[in-house]
């Protein structure tokens, strides 16, 4: 996929996360995220359910009581309502499917 190209080939120079949208359509919407090592995607607070695939490096999943360091092709579910950030740990690229909650 092209736009994972471009986002692997831009770490390199970005201090900040990488965010692309491949897809919003049926209720779900589909983002690539790239974060360089040590780069980190500030805390938020999720409203739809959503699932994290790492398609590239390694990230640290961090909520108020745990951390998970997920590799690549590993993936996540994360549950509405969840306060988390992630973190680079090895240059890395992975995609965000988010689910829109049905009040949206």
């Amino acid at each position: 996929m092209l736009v994972l190209n471009e986002i692997s080939e831009s770490l390199s120079k970005s201090n900040e996360p990488l965010i692309k949208q491949i897809y919003d359509n049926a209720g779900k919407t589909l983002l690539a995220i790239g974060l360089r090592r040590g780069v980190e995607m500030p805390g938020h607070l999720t409203s739809s359910k959503a699932k994290l695939m790492v398609v590239q490096g390694e990230i640290d999943l961090n909520t108020a009581t745990n951390s998970y360091r997920l590799e690549r092709f590993d993936s996540f579910d994360i549950p509405g309502d969840l306060n988390y950030s992630v973190e680079g740990v090895y240059d890395a690229v992975f995609l965000l499917l988010i689910r829109k909650s049905k009040e949206n």
